[in-house]
């Protein structure tokens, strides 16, 4: 089961939380997200995920539990960077053991509202959760068992997480699993019945020979150009199933009327990315952004970018 690559994952992780340089960690896509940036909850109820199969990207593993309690029987998480992995059945250990309280208090970098929660990652709580980790999965156990053996938690949060956290009251807006004790609990026995399959790579390189009833592709679109982002709906179109839905990209505070700014990523030109991808005849989705959630504002939209592959 272990190998060189792992072990050399393993030490990046330990070098890293001991503050020193890393060049793994300098790729794109390098640290963790503890919870989605995105509104899962305001985009989630446009595909039907009932009984269906689902490939996804995002290293919090929030599409993944919020796939699951909308009773997706089979879901495959694609992550360019390997320690999404790990943190997902971090993630997982922790619905399956703990409370939602618990949970928030032990993920979550700014609990409390705009304050720091300093008891982060904390050991005590990590305990609870380790053996139901090692029955999950064995090689995320060795990378955190390790880490939490080695360091105090608020340090391994500091170093392999990104801060730009939301508070955990739009963290909650934005996952319908964190929206009620009752939804938790459901998602914990859902993720119980649910089929994971994690693979490690990059979207453009990735051969994937299977079929998805639905894709999100997250926000990856906003970090490419127009050419790749064409590329990119040619490559996974192929692999949704007839009616099935692709979500192109998350875009942040956009509607269909926003105006483009020179500085905006290429995607957020509407015009010239809705005629690169005209074959496809795109939809533009909108709903009450994260930043809406964050503001209590209404007005403020975000959207998703999807296509509908039509049987022919």
């Amino acid at each position: 089961m272990q190998n060189s690559n792992f072990e050399t994952l393993l030490l990046n992780a330990i070098n890293k939380c001991n503050g020193l340089f890393v060049e793994d960690f300098v790729k794109d896509f390098q640290l963790l997200y503890p919870f989605t940036t995105e509104n899962i909850a305001g985009y989630i109820n446009n595909f039907n995920l009932s009984n269906g199969t689902l490939l996804t990207v995002g290293s919090s593993g929030d599409q993944i539990i919020n796939g699951s309690l909308f009773n997706c029987r089979y879901i495959v998480c694609l992550d360019i960077y390997p320690y999404a992995k790990f943190y997902i059945y971090l993630k997982l250990s922790c619905l399956l053991e703990l409370d939602k309280n618990e949970l928030l208090h032990f993920l979550c970098y700014k609990y409390k509202t705009f304050r720091d929660n300093n008891s982060a990652f904390n050991n005590n709580i990590y305990k609870k959760i380790k053996s139901t980790l090692r029955l999950l999965d064995y090689e995320s156990y060795l990378i955190w068992d390790e880490l939490f053996s080695t360091f105090q938690g608020l340090n391994i949060r500091k170093e392999l997480f990104y801060f730009d956290e939301n508070r955990v009251d739009v963290i909650i807006g934005c996952n319908p699993y964190l929206q009620s004790d009752i939804a938790y609990e459901e998602a914990r026995e859902k993720i119980k019945k649910t089929k994971l399959e994690f693979i490690t790579g990059d979207v453009f390189k990735m051969e994937i020979d299977r079929q998805f009833d639905f894709i999100w592709l997250s926000n990856i679109g906003t970090y490419i150009s127009r050419h790749f982002l064409k590329i990119m709906v040619d490559k996974m179109s192929k692999n949704l199933n007839d009616n099935g839905l692709l979500l192109i990209s998350y875009l942040y505070k956009t509607v269909k009327n926003t105006p483009y700014q020179q500085d905006y990523n290429p995607i957020y030109n509407l015009e010239r990315t809705f005629e690169i991808l005209r074959e496809y005849n795109p939809e533009l989705l909108s709903f009450i952004g994260v930043d809406g959630i964050k503001f209590k504002d209404r007005t403020i939209n975000d959207s998703i970018l999807v296509y509908t592959k039509r049987k022919h």
